[in-house]
């Protein structure tokens, strides 16, 4: 049987072509490929709907999807799929942990199709019977996010070197560098020294190492005129 594409033009009968009645084994090959045809297994989507799940953060919820495909008929006619409802999502967790980033409207991702009916597995997880003989349809999809879209206005950048650097929409920026840790242009070295080039500012500040607290800070030997006075007390 000879693969056709959707724009071309041969002339054939429906989906059938004149080549797939050469033979018995092309009659079968073509059945075969109607049969096969009907399987649901990977889609582009975009999201229009989400329905995150309680508390906060929020547990992982459902999207609502649209098709990304048009099916074609025998004669080349688009038709539009639709919306697939209430589909689980995607979340990164191991254990006790999780990476908490949920979709948003118009999303693009994709839903992979399961080979059975999982709405049993959702609605209680663990081993169940199918609920129903439904068998690879999108309807037991699951939403996998984050391909197709622009880049975003916030990111984790998990560099090649090793290194790694977040920041947020309002450009607040955290960064690993080979030199130690950058918070918004504050540098902490991995001894632990700080180094900023701004202003700071707080209560409290206490070096431990000679028992002295900056906000109540006493120093010895005072002396009038431009001499220099001697180092702080310890305890003050």
């Amino acid at each position: 049987m000879t693969e056709q594409t959707a724009t071309q033009g041969s002339v054939g009968s429906g989906q059938q072509f004149p080549e797939d009645s050469n033979s018995d084994f092309d009659v079968i090959a073509f059945i075969v490929s109607q049969m096969l045809a009907e399987l649901e297994t990977m889609m582009p989507v975009q999201v229009t709907a989400v329905h995150v799940g309680s508390g906060s953060p929020p547990a992982a919820g459902t999207v609502d999807v649209q098709l990304l495909v048009s099916l074609l008929d025998g004669s080349g006619n688009a038709v539009q799929q639709g919306i697939i409802y209430g589909l689980p999502y995607f979340r990164l967790q191991g254990g006790q942990w999780a990476v908490v980033i949920d979709p948003d409207v118009k999303d693009f991702g994709y839903i992979i199709g399961a080979s059975r009916d999982i709405s049993n597995v959702i609605k209680t997880p663990g081993i169940a019977n199918p609920a129903s003989y439904r068998k690879y349809s999108f309807s037991d999809g699951i939403y996998m996010g984050g391909c197709l879209n622009a880049v975003p206005a916030a990111t984790l950048w998990l560099k090649s070197d090793g290194t790694f650097a977040l920041k947020d929409k309002p450009g607040n920026t955290v960064a690993g560098t080979s030199d130690g840790l950058s918070l918004n242009g504050v540098t902490i070295d991995r001894s632990g020294n700080i180094a900023t080039t701004g202003t700071i500012s707080g209560q409290g500040v206490t070096d431990t190492t000679n028992n002295v607290t900056l906000n109540s800070l006493t120093v010895t030997g005072v002396q009038t005129g431009s001499g220099t006075s001697g180092p702080p007390t310890p305890g003050s």
